[in-house]
């Protein structure tokens, strides 16, 4: 009789063994991970593009809008101030008077929030880099309060409160709660703009042509009738010179504003018997006066354009009112590059988290408030000329 052969001690031909399954899991393994390397690489690439696209796009906008308005300024040979910029150092104190907006749903105090004017490079100032370059220079806790009259590209409208006509504008960040209660704070930067003329008795009254083109007069551009942010002030009026109505954000994130302005400076020794100038040189007057030597230049907190004289007085503290012309150091503007600092939209949220709770982070310091911005940041720097209109 023939029996049927037992399968006991054959192995299975669809049986693997240990060493087989440890080369397929470590194989898996390998995969897996260079899986997920890739897909880590294209996400932060992603992200990394998508924030410096979206910080592009809104430094373009605030930018272009600054060119223009530059590119139109109204400057004049006479006593009244047509054209200042501020250094705001520090805001933490109430009504400091330093440029800050003096606004009541804003907030600079404590030591979480971005700090003032501290020592480099832990502070918000820093006025005389090294190596010159706009991208490493620190505008103050508010950055530069810019205000100027321009005259807009010509239009149809036949209203006087919208003419192309001279009238004033500002550029300044303000640390603003958007939202109530418990809502984050975000740095913005507004553009204010103020009516050209009215129609009415308050709009005429609350217009540039009323107000006039001295910005450190005793007008509504420095002592605003009203008290808080965008409240008694409507769109339009002179007061949202210093205290911006919400409407005129023209950027989020924005944490330093800053300006480099050079002038046409004529040496005495560039002029010929004749009286005929032989030579001009284009010299930084702000914040930095390079036409004396670097040696002994002195730092400009104030700058006001209104003649060719040249008056020193250096670190001066702006008052919470009106602005004595002789406490301003005097240029005339040819150039001004225009410097930005832009949060990405992850850099908002982590200074925020950061400013809500800095205990997370290591507790709240200077130092790591500007780590954490530098990170999560973009600078954008624009040169424009100043192609002066006669008012």
């Amino acid at each position: 009789m023939n029996f049927p052969q037992s399968n006991h001690g054959k192995r299975s031909s669809f049986a693997f063994t240990i060493i087989e399954l440890l080369v397929a899991i470590t194989i898996t393994a390998a995969i897996s991970a260079m899986m997920v390397t890739i897909v880590t690489n294209v996400l932060g690439a992603w992200s990394r593009s998508s924030a410096t696209l979206s910080t592009g796009n809104q430094a373009r906008l605030i930018l272009d809008q600054i060119a223009v308005d530059l590119q139109g300024a109204v400057l004049r040979n006479s006593t009244d101030v047509t054209f200042a910029a501020t250094i705001s150092e520090d805001q933490t104190g109430v009504n400091s008077g330093q440029g800050d907006a003096n606004a009541s749903s804003a907030s600079w105090s404590g030591s979480d929030v971005k700090p003032g004017d501290t020592a480099a490079p832990n502070g918000s100032l820093l006025l005389n880099p090294t190596d010159r370059d706009l991208a490493n220079y620190r505008f103050g806790q508010a950055g530069t309060w810019l205000r100027f009259f321009t005259v807009p590209a010509d239009n149809s409208s036949t209203a006087l409160s919208d003419a192309s006509a001279p009238r004033a504008v500002a550029y300044q960040i303000v640390r603003n709660q958007v939202g109530s209660g418990t809502a984050p704070y975000t740095y913005q930067l507004f553009r204010s703009e103020v009516r050209p003329y009215g129609t009415s008795p308050t709009t005429i009254g609350k217009s540039s042509f009323t107000q006039g083109y001295d910005l450190f007069a005793a007008n509504l551009y420095n002592s605003p009738a009203d008290v808080s942010f965008g409240a008694n002030t409507n769109v339009g009026d002179a007061g949202c010179i210093r205290r911006p109505r919400p409407e005129y954000v023209i950027g989020n994130g924005v944490i330093d504003f800053g300006v480099k302005v050079f002038a046409l400076s004529i040496d005495t020794r560039d002029i010929d018997a004749d009286g005929n100038v032989t030579e001009s040189i284009l010299y930084e007057i702000f914040p930095v006066d390079r036409r004396i030597s670097d040696a002994n230049s002195s730092i400009r907190r104030v700058m006001a354009a209104t003649n060719l004289t040249t008056k020193t007085q250096p670190n001066v503290a702006l008052p919470s009112g009106n602005f004595a012309a002789a406490d301003t150091s005097y240029g005339y503007p040819s150039v001004v590059e225009v410097m930005l600092r832009i949060l990405t939209p992850e850099g908002i949220q982590i200074i925020q988290s950061y400013e809500a709770d800095p205990a997370r982070f290591g507790g709240a310091s200077a130092a790591k408030w500007w780590e954490l911005a530098e990170q999560n940041s973009k600078v954008y720097v624009r040169r424009v000329e100043v192609r002066s209109t006669a008012l």
